[in-house]
């Protein structure tokens, strides 16, 4: 699934959920419902910005060994020179890195989203018991 059709998704299921009303049980179940297939897809960007993170630090790595390994110099200047020289990759890295835990904080977020109205919705439950 490309990355565009996910995010169409995730758009889909935030508008229906934004038309929801908290307080009639039915439709908080629904909420539930939608934020755990948003869940879903925001696993899978997470994953992918985890699989994006890990090819740049190893891409930044290997270029870093490589112009330590044929710098002439002692090991300051080696180096001084492979950090100088890997600054876009390092740079590309922290970027990704970012957007990593983006993802993953957006997924722990909506986890306690779904989870308090999984909370609310007992409770709402047990209100039209009790009246």
């Amino acid at each position: 699934m490309s990355e565009v059709r996910s995010l169409d998704r995730l758009k889909r299921f935030y508008a229906e959920i934004n038309t929801l009303d908290d307080e009639i049980p039915a439709q908080v179940t629904r909420k539930i419902y939608l934020y755990s297939l948003a869940l879903l897809e925001i696993g899978r960007f997470h994953a992918e910005a985890v699989n994006e993170y890990g090819r740049i630090y190893a891409a930044r790595k290997g270029k870093w060994g490589e112009i330590a390994a044929t710098t002439d110099g002692s090991g300051v200047v080696k180096e001084a020179t492979a950090d100088r020289l890997t600054q876009e990759l390092r740079e590309k890295e922290a970027q990704a890195e970012a957007e990593m835990h983006r993802w993953k904080n957006s997924f722990e977020a909506t986890q306690e989203i779904i989870n308090a109205l999984k909370v609310h919705l007992k409770v709402l439950v047990k209100e039209l018991d009790v009246a």
